[in-house]
């Protein structure tokens, strides 16, 4: 690599470094919000819900039975995937994700009170990774065929040129009937029923208008430390990567104008 090229790559991972930390920063601001509006939502019951912005917390039930997920089998009211593929070669290489879903059908959250019905479309997802799964030329996992399978059902192809393994990996979450889960939604209007929009037996929780709308398998203390860690990250350590790329920048380029 000549002189030139290094100098011009330093340029460029140094203003991608001042971008990334801007970015960071503002990413903060907006989780710091997130973090405040768990704070300040006082926990209801679902008996004692009202219509707007509300944070509950319960266990989870089937509304219309229960769904298997794509490659544990296991019966869940809800679950997440992600499916990524690795493409490219030497430092151009990446991972790419070439299929994400998550279930849209509606569960039920019971507190010990009653229930209520779950939109899970459009929430944020704080769940943590019930399997992960593997393929490629590092070796598979104990789990390789199932994946394998999961895939092909999917109507993915899990090999490529010559027969040779692609290399994927998949990350699998679901919420299984029992499961203790923290949702922050608004609470509104049922459509699944006749009435207005008074009582409980007429709301759900849903993204609507929502400011924020989360599920998580975490309690509301678990979430707020884990958001703290990554405000924290992001509004200092953000700025701290700018100023630093900053002055190398100035001190690399620019020393001759001073």
């Amino acid at each position: 690599m000549s002189s030139s090229e290094s100098e011009d790559k330093l340029f460029f991972y140094l203003c991608l470094g001042i971008v990334f930390g801007i970015l960071g920063f503002f990413r903060g601001f907006k989780i710091r919000g997130k973090k405040k509006l768990i704070e300040n939502i006082p926990t209801s019951t679902v008996r004692g819900m009202a219509v707007g912005l509300v944070e509950v917390q319960g266990v989870a039930q089937p509304f219309q039975g229960t769904q298997k997920t794509p490659f544990s089998k296991v019966e869940s009211v809800f679950f997440h995937y992600k499916i990524e593929e690795h493409q490219g070669s030497g430092k151009s290489s990446q991972w790419v994700t070439i299929k994400e879903f998550a279930t849209p059908s509606w569960f039920l959250l019971e507190d010990g009170t009653v229930k209520v019905l779950i939109n899970p479309v459009g929430a944020e997802f704080y769940l943590a990774a019930d399997r992960k799964y593997q393929l490629g030329s590092w070796g598979g996992g104990a789990d390789t065929e199932v994946f394998e399978q999961g895939l092909i059902d999917l109507g993915i192809s899990p090999h490529g040129f010559l027969g040779f393994d692609k290399q994927l990996r998949c990350v699998e979450q679901y919420i299984c009937p029992g499961d203790a889960i923290y949702i922050m939604g608004e609470a509104s209007e049922n459509p699944l029923v006749q009435g207005s929009a008074t009582g409980f037996e007429n709301l759900c929780i849903q993204k609507g208008d929502a400011p924020f709308f989360c599920i998580s398998d975490e309690s509301e203390k678990e979430l707020l430390v884990s958001f703290c860690g990554k405000m924290y990250l992001y509004l200092y350590g953000g700025p701290v990567l700018t100023v630093a790329c900053l002055f190398i920048l100035i001190g690399h380029y620019f020393r001759h104008f001073f």
